[in-house]
């Protein structure tokens, strides 16, 4: 009976080993469309007992293993190409914002309102002492600084709207490396165990995808299973089961936007480190391209702002009084000292303090003198509204209103000097200046007194003068290389990113095809362990029905005897 005894325990084998194997099967099947899931594969093993007499030894079969299926080079391969997909997903989305405030389509862009900008005073200086060709000029300059105040404002959005993303990016990375962290702290108490851990070590892997996407890392699994994660730098995001989180730091150097800074050393800046995934493409296009195009747009209105004024202030308006500024802005924020909003430089006749314009403040010099002893006017408004004449204060510094101070150093000061805080003006802060919408008789139309208009004429002449923007461009063109500049970056923007995701698809697909379930493999196998199973169990059923011949054999023959 021993022998009859070994085929029971063979076909035991063989029934619990095929059924473990349709167990793993159903499992992949279950999971045909979990994403990240790994394929599982039984591997069958020969279990061999008894004494070296063959006649007397047990073969039986066992699993020995259920192996996770997948590529450690293609795993690599894909977690090195995540970061440059998501890098151009993200610098698209954002380039695609860009090129929609740009969008010309419409007839009320800037490029049209260049054109009836010019156009007008071509009108007025066709009829200088018409009022309503004045009121058209005004009308057309204002749709057109409105129209430049609502680009650089948009364009600031965008920048606003990225830093944001990049704070909400930094707070999901740090969740997914917590989470990583606690997988590593499972599988290595699993592993440890003797325990499987496919199931935890999918999971990890689609979570250093996850990361992956938002900055580009290294990696290395250690002795113990646990998955350590670092930057381009070698700093770690993961160690273990210890995590090392990012956070955002306010940098006054550009705009309050955010940089990327580790928690434990938040002084420290990492945003040349971050060289791919969201991150990273989220702050270039905040830091690099939109900073471009806004400096870009800043350069163009400044170039028209500063060309029109000065040819306005030579000529002479309807009343015969010399022109003021056609433009002024809404204010001032640069050449800011150390310690507050000071204005600092030497005063000399004729001087200027250069910046963005935020706040509107001129002061001119009514008395000469010293500090302490010269009078002077602030004007609030590109002087159009001078306040009451005051002395110069002993320390040089004068308060303009809004917390902003100019100072000066000593220096003589003549009659007449007009010192302006807002020499440079920007996109956001360009208006017709207020005297002009008010009063279209101060428009200086007029070379001389006599109302020629020859003044207009030369303003609208601006329109073809090659020589301000560089680069032999007029003022029109430069604004049209800067709209073909945006449409050429997102072109590219677009094709590399069509680019990247094609690369992406095809090491996935070359991934799947280790580690993605095939529902009709698997269905083979199903027939394949079932038939095994049913034939295991037939074995069981020939060794009961001869160990019952066996049975009644001893019975009859105690009968006989």
């Amino acid at each position: 009976m021993g022998n009859i005894s070994s085929v029971l325990n063979i076909a035991r084998d063989a029934i619990v080993a095929n059924a473990t194997a349709l167990n793993v099967t159903g499992s992949n099947i279950a999971n045909v469309n979990t994403p990240g899931y790994s394929m599982l594969v039984p591997e069958f093993g020969s279990s061999a007992t008894g004494a070296n007499n063959a006649s007397q030894e047990e073969i039986g079969v066992q699993i020995t293993s259920t192996e996770r299926m997948n590529n450690k080079y293609l795993d690599a391969q894909e977690i090195q190409q995540e970061p440059n997909g998501a890098y151009s997903q993200a610098q698209l989305n954002l380039l695609n914002d860009v090129q929609s405030v740009f969008n010309e389509s419409s007839g009320v862009g800037i490029n049209d309102l260049l054109s009836q900008f010019w156009s007008a005073w071509s009108q007025v200086s066709t009829n200088p002492t018409d009022l309503t060709e004045r009121d058209n000029l005004v009308s057309v300059s204002q749709s057109l600084a409105s129209t430049f105040n609502q680009r650089a404002k948009e364009l600031i959005q965008i920048q606003s709207g990225a830093n944001s993303q990049i704070s909400d990016t930094v707070t999901q990375l740090n969740g997914y490396l917590a989470q990583m962290a606690d997988l590593n702290n499972q599988i290595t108490e699993a592993e440890s165990s003797g325990n499987v851990a496919s199931s935890l070590e999918d999971q990890r892997y689609t979570l250093l995808q996850n990361i992956s996407k938002i900055v580009q890392v290294n990696y290395n699994e250690d002795a113990n299973g646990a998955l350590n994660v670092y930057i381009s730098n070698g700093r770690s995001l993961v160690d273990g089961s210890t995590v090392y989180k990012l956070g955002v730091q306010d940098n006054p150097n550009n705009s309050n936007y955010y940089d990327v800074v580790f928690q434990d050393t938040p002084t420290v800046a990492i945003n040349a480190n971050l060289q791919g995934g969201t991150l990273a493409g989220l702050l270039d296009v905040r830091d690099t391209e939109v900073a471009g195009y806004l400096n870009n747009l800043d350069n163009l209105a400044a170039t028209i702002v500063n060309s029109v004024n000065t040819q306005h202030s030579s000529g002479y308006d309807l009343n015969g009084n010399v022109g003021g500024k056609f433009f002024s802005p809404a204010g001032v924020d640069s050449l800011v000292a150390a310690g507050g909003n000071t204005y600092a430089g030497t005063v000399t006749a004729g001087g200027a303090y250069t910046g963005t314009a935020n706040k509107t403040y001129e002061v001119q010099i009514m008395s000469g003198g010293a500090l302490g002893t010269a009078t002077y006017e602030v004007s609030s408004d590109g002087g159009q509204t001078w306040g009451s004449t005051q002395t110069m204060p002993a320390s040089g510094n004068i308060t303009l209103g809004n917390g902003i101070t100019l100072n000066f150093t000593a220096g003589t000061f003549n009659i007449g000097d007009v010192f302006n805080v807002n020499a440079t003006y920007a996109a956001s802060d360009m208006q017709v200046a207020p005297g002009v919408v008010a009063d279209v008789t101060k428009i200086a139309a007029s070379a001389t007194v006599n109302q020629d208009g020859d003044n207009a004429g030369s303003i609208a002449a601006i329109q073809n003068d090659s020589s301000l923007m560089g680069g032999g461009m007029t003022i029109d063109n430069y604004y049209e290389s800067l709209e073909s500049k945006i449409g050429q970056d997102v072109s590219n923007a677009q094709n590399n990113n069509d680019q990247q995701t094609a690369i992406l698809n095809q090491i996935e697909n070359q991934r799947q095809s280790v580690s993605g379930v095939s529902l009709d493999e698997e269905m083979m196998n199903l027939i394949k362990y079932e038939t095994a199973y049913n034939a295991a169990g037939r074995i069981t059923e020939i060794a009961n029905t001869m160990m019952g011949t066996l049975i009644n054999l001893g019975i009859d023959t105690a009968i006989t005897t």
